[in-house]
């Protein structure tokens, strides 16, 4: 599975210009919502998120406190939403290529 590590990545918006690759993004994320699988991510997301949480807590425990909140933040948050960011990219290829593809602006 190729990983998106940013939207020019994406081979539908390679070569489109910025504001036209930001406009076709949204619109397809925007679509997708209305899928169940979109949902589905988003709730595996949030169960990973609190798995991660939980990790790092058995794996590091000490006192709570700003500094250790904010690492924890990093550490979890970060691989979880760069996941569920993957999960979203597949659905508008999936269903919203059309969409990834336009060259112009309406």
């Amino acid at each position: 599975m190729k990983l998106y590590w940013c939207r020019r990545s994406i081979p539908e918006l390679a070569n489109l210009p910025r504001k036209v690759r930001n406009k076709n993004y949204q619109d397809a994320f925007r679509m997708a919502r209305t899928h169940r699988e979109f949902w589905i991510g988003t709730a595996l997301y949030f169960l990973l998120l609190l798995g991660a949480f939980e990790l790092f807590d058995s794996l590091f425990p000490g006192e709570p406190g700003i500094e250790r909140d904010i690492i924890r933040c990093v550490i979890c948050v970060v691989p979880c939403v760069q996941l569920w960011t993957q999960f979203n990219v597949y659905i508008m290829r999936k269903y919203y290529r059309h969409i990834l593809l336009r060259s112009t602006q309406e």
